[in-house]
């Protein structure tokens, strides 16, 4: 036989529960009361109360219409009260335990019936969390629960509700704008590339200069389309890890990066720098570091380096290492420093196409100091230039 819904839920089974255990202790303390009360009955002895004199008394002659020839037996007055009094303890005994019974009876329907309405309170951030949860789907993400009520462990419960479906919310958010810059950003070259083939289909005899162009403008495309798709891989492979770390000489580190980019820094006429320490270590994955070194140093060079100079710096605080890239170019504005690590987010969208860059480089770059325990933070005036900072633990003491 299948039981009804309304006894599967955690509603009735408190209820049970409650109901039972007030039960329980109800039942033991009727038994014990009335154990106790006749097991501490006192002895009436009348004779000795009253001072009622020890007299003989006889049995008497019936009279004749009464008793034929027999006799009525007479007993003293002090066992008839005594007897009496026993016959009352003993009915009292009895109304007692009829009266308990049915205070008890009473008293589980009580809690049955009070349980059920107050679990039925307790519980109703539960139900509201239960409603608010089915009615959540990847495109409404707005509901929330918003219980008023103690700092109980429901509450918490319901703010640790509302605070997940907000960071749902968000990353859904995110991974909708990633989806629709992406298609963007994968659009554009391929439209390039489409409109130099049909360029060249409209031309049956092309000049060898005109065949030049057309392979030169397919094949800066198809590397952007590369250098998109591989940054697109190395973000998405890191995002939520955690990397491995060792010991990195920041300052080796920094030297490597600024040999790499010194040909592009003396086509554009911007000096490189360097001013770091020489035993300042941090605990990094070596090969993630020197990306992130090397997409700030190139984004310093191509969008930041209007002041001519380019500075790579390090410097220890407490148990961090700060690495850090300043220019001296026009800055970022201020309403555009909460997005700057995001995806496919550019300052100057024209210019930062112009110069070939994917829109990852300083997405990466925080993915990846996030990966190693650190974190990436960025200063900017117009005007004033800018300073990006790689803050990760230091390695040592020193």
């Amino acid at each position: 036989m299948r039981l009804p819904a309304f006894t599967q839920t955690i509603r009735f089974r408190l209820t049970v529960w409650y109901s039972s255990l007030l039960l329980v202790f109800g039942v033991a303390f009727v038994v014990a009361l009335n154990i106790a009360v006749r097991l501490d009955r006192p002895q009436v002895v009348l004779f000795d109360t009253l001072h009622v004199p020890d007299i003989e008394w006889q049995p008497v002659q019936a009279a004749p219409e009464t008793s034929v020839g027999g006799f009525v037996p007479v007993v003293s007055p002090g066992v008839i009260v005594q007897e009496a009094e026993a016959q009352l303890q003993s009915q009292n005994l009895d109304r007692l335990q009829t009266w308990s019974l049915g205070a008890v009876l009473a008293l589980a329907v009580a809690s049955g019936v009070g349980g059920y309405v107050i679990s039925g309170v307790m519980l109703r951030p539960i139900r509201d969390i239960t409603e608010v949860a089915s009615e959540i789907s990847s495109t409404n993400l707005a509901r929330r629960i918003s219980y008023r009520g103690p700092e109980d462990e429901l509450k918490r419960l319901a703010d640790t509700f509302d605070s997940m479906i907000a960071r749902l919310e968000d990353a859904f958010e995110r991974q909708r704008r990633f989806v629709q810059d992406a298609s963007h950003e994968l659009r554009t070259p391929l439209a390039a590339i489409r409109a130099t083939i049909e360029v060249a289909e409209m031309d049956p005899e092309p000049s060898p200069e005109e065949v030049r162009e057309i392979l030169e403008t397919v094949k800066t495309q198809t590397e952007r389309l590369t250098r998109l798709s591989e940054d697109l891989l190395l973000l998405t492979s890191h995002e939520g890890t955690e990397l491995e770390t060792e010991p990195v000489n920041l300052r080796r580190l920094a030297e490597v990066v600024m040999c790499e980019l010194e040909p592009l820094a003396r086509r554009r006429g911007v000096e490189l720098q360097g001013d770091l320490p020489a035993e300042l270590t941090a605990l990094a994955h070596p090969d993630h570091l020197h990306r992130s070194l090397l997409n700030l140093v190139d984004n310093a060079i191509k969008y930041g380096a209007g002041g001519g100079k380019v500075i790579v710096g390090g410097r220890r605080e407490g148990h961090q290492a700060v690495l850090w890239v300043q220019d001296f170019g026009p800055g970022i504005p201020e309403e555009a420093l909460p997005r700057i690590f995001d995806r496919f987010f550019r300052v100057d969208r024209g210019r930062s196409r112009r110069e070939g860059g994917s829109g990852l480089g300083l997405a990466i770059v925080a993915e990846l100091v996030r990966a190693m325990g650190g974190d990436v933070r960025v200063q900017s005036r117009p005007g004033h230039g800018a300073t990006f900072e790689i803050r990760l633990p230091a390695a040592n003491e020193a």
